[in-house]
C-alpha cells in the first residue's frame, strides 16, 4: 500500500502496551519514541475507566482522544468533536461521547445474570477496592479508580457450567447488552464494542483526501472488533508466549508481536509501521 498522509495507532492497555502484572510500559519505549518522533497519535482503547486511563496517558504524555470501558465511551480533548453532538457535555476538560447504555442499566442486567447462575458471579460492583487491587495487581489508588464505572461491569464467573457463556450472552442480548471476555474478567456492557468506537475516532482524524492509515494492537478476544477496524492489526502474545486463539482465527493476516507485553507491543507496532510505509 502507498504511505498514508496520516497514521493513528489504537491500542489496548492491559497485557499489550502495559505489562500484565506490573503495568509498566518500559519495554514499549522503542515504538513509543518512534511515534513521538513522527507525531503519530496514540489512542488508548481499553476496558479501563476514564480516570484509570488518564493516569496512564499522563505518564505516556499522550493528549489524543481515548476510548474507555470496552468502547462504551470516548473522551475527546477540549476543542475536538464539533458537530458530533456529544451527549454528556464536558468532564474534567474533556468531551465525553456515550455510545452505550449507562452503568445503572448494566447493573440491572448483572442481577439477571446473578439469578441465572445461582449467584456464581462477582463483579467490580461487589468488590471493595482492596479486593480489586488483589485480583488485578493494581495499586490501591488505581483499584479505587477502577471501581468508578460509567458503562461496563467486569466480573468473574465463580464456576463453570455447560451452556455458559452462551446462555449469559443470550440474556445480555435480550436486554440490549453485550457480553465479552477480556484478559482477566468477563465484561457486561452496552451494545457497542471497541471497533465502533474506533470508527468514530477515525472519522476525527480522516483527512480531506482520506489518506488515513491505522494500526491497532490487542491481545484478547475483546480486542477483535478493534483489530478488525484498522488497516494493520497487531496481535500481542500472552505472557506464556501463546496468542489468543480467537484473534488468530479471525485476523489471520495480523502482525504478530513475537513476545508478550510492552516489549512485544513495541516490536509489533514498529513492524506495522513498516507495513503501512511499504
Amino acid at each position: 500500500m502507498s504511505a498514508p498522509e496520516r497514521i493513528v495507532v489504537f491500542t489496548d492497555l492491559d497485557g499489550t502496551l502495559l505489562d500484565a502484572e506490573t503495568y509498566s510500559f518500559e519495554g514499549a519505549q522503542p515504538a513509543l519514541q518512534e511515534l513521538r518522533r513522527r507525531g503519530i497519535p496514540l489512542v488508548a482503547c481499553t476496558s479501563k475507566t476514564a480516570p484509570e486511563t488518564r493516569h496512564f496517558l499522563a505518564r505516556l504524555e499522550s493528549d489524543a482522544p481515548y476510548i474507555v470501558e470496552s468502547g462504551a465511551g470516548i473522551y475527546l480533548p477540549r476543542g475536538w468533536g464539533e458537530g458530533l453532538r456529544p451527549q454528556d457535555g464536558l468532564s474534567k476538560g474533556s468531551c465525553r461521547l456515550s455510545l452505550a447504555a449507562d452503568y445503572a442499566e448494566v447493573l440491572e442486567g448483572m442481577e439477571e445474570i446473578r439469578a441465572l447462575t445461582g449467584g456464581a458471579v462477582r463483579g467490580f460492583h461487589d468488590m471493595a477496592p482492596d479486593e480489586i487491587a488483589q485480583r488485578t495487581g493494581l495499586p490501591l489508588e488505581l483499584a479505587t479508580l477502577a471501581k468508578g464505572r460509567e458503562f461496563d461491569e467486569p466480573f468473574l464467573l465463580l464456576r463453570e457450567q455447560p451452556g455458559w457463556p452462551s446462555d449469559l450472552e443470550a440474556l445480555a442480548r435480550r436486554r440490549g447488552l453485550a457480553l465479552t471476555k477480556g484478559g482477566r474478567f468477563w465484561h457486561l456492557h452496552g451494545d457497542t464494542d471497541k471497533g465502533r468506537a474506533v470508527e468514530v475516532v477515525k472519522s476525527l482524524y480522516r483527512t480531506p483526501k482520506g489518506g488515513l492509515g491505522t494500526i491497532g494492537a490487542g491481545d484478547s478476544a475483546m480486542d477483535l472488533p478493534l483489530l478488525q477496524a484498522v488497516d494493520v492489526p497487531v496481535i500481542v502474545a500472552k505472557p506464556g508466549g501463546e496468542y489468543d486463539a480467537t484473534l488468530r482465527e479471525k485476523v489471520p493476516a495480523a502482525v504478530l508481536s513475537g513476545k508478550p507485553g510492552p516489549t512485544g507491543w513495541s516490536t509489533g507496532v514498529l513492524r506495522a509501521l513498516n507495513v503501512l510505509n511499504s
